[in-house]
């Protein structure tokens, strides 16, 4: 990636890292997914060089953030990092592109700034529904509790893992997301730390309420997924959805995968024109 600033900030009780590319007027804040790095956002920073000004956000446990143990991104950091980064930059408005679990953190600076945001660009986005896996995992004692022998002592829960998905509590897609992703301990502690970290992030109760009363906002929404996603469920996607009607929703021929370099031109097409 050309012409790629690297910054840092001091928000709250950690800092956060960042990246600036391009040198148009316009802003756009960039959020990758989980184990990825700001390098995504290339051909999508070479395609709006000159019409706007990308900041690529690194997520936490991610990149250069380097965060203690326990932490989680409130919002309380969403309003921090926005607030930063209107007084470093000088603008008013800007637009917010995420991927994946990355979606979670866009999801939360939208809610708290509206106004403020022209445009949310989610891909392949988690956190528009929450599955009972990570509500399990992220959300009570017995989960967590597993999930930090998980990081000791694999073995004991790949078994728990099968189990759980024979009860269909875990589906098949987080399933193999999850042993996918888990090969080393230090793998399974950065997700362990990421996914606590997020967890209290997505589309929230208020957020959903507050665009069934405003079409408008609703508008400034638009959504990429992969019709053969096997992470992010396209049927409960849509469903999620389906209350929201002026939301775009765009499929496209591909699974999670948006990077892609053959789907990727067709999300700045529809997205960028």
């Amino acid at each position: 990636m050309q012409n790629v600033v690297t910054y840092k900030v001091s928000l709250l009780d950690t800092e956060i890292h960042f990246y600036v590319s391009g040198n148009g007027p316009r802003y756009l804040i960039c959020f990758y997914g989980y184990g990825q790095n700001a390098t995504v956002f290339e051909a999508l920073a070479t395609h709006l060089n000159d019409t706007h000004t990308l900041l690529m956000v690194d997520l936490p446990f991610h990149g250069a953030n380097m965060h203690k143990k326990g932490f989680e991104w409130t919002i309380a950091h969403s309003n921090a990092l926005i607030s930063y980064f209107k007084q470093q930059f000088n603008f008013h408005s800007y637009s917010l592109l995420a991927y994946s679990i990355g979606a979670r953190i866009a999801l939360s600076i939208f809610e708290q700034d509206i106004q403020a945001v022209e445009k949310l660009y989610l891909l392949a986005p988690d956190g528009v529904f929450n599955s009972r896996f990570f509500k399990f995992i992220t959300g009570n004692r017995l989960g967590k509790g597993l999930m930090n022998i998980f990081i000791h002592f694999p073995h004991v829960v790949l078994g728990i893992i099968h189990f759980l998905s024979f009860l269909t509590i875990l589906d098949n897609a987080s399933k193999r997301l999850y042993l996918s992703t888990t090969h080393s301990q230090l793998k399974r502690r950065r997700l362990s730390n990421f996914w606590n970290s997020v967890h209290q992030l997505g589309f929230s109760t208020s957020l959903k309420s507050y665009l069934l009363h405003h079409s408008s906002a609703q508008k400034k929404i638009a959504v990429f997924y992969g019709n053969h996603d096997p992470i992010i469920n396209k049927k409960r996607l849509l469903h999620a959805l389906k209350p929201f009607p002026s939301i775009q929703v765009h499929a496209l021929p591909c699974g999670h995968n948006i990077f892609n370099a053959n789907i990727f031109p067709l999300v700045l097409k529809r997205a960028f024109l």
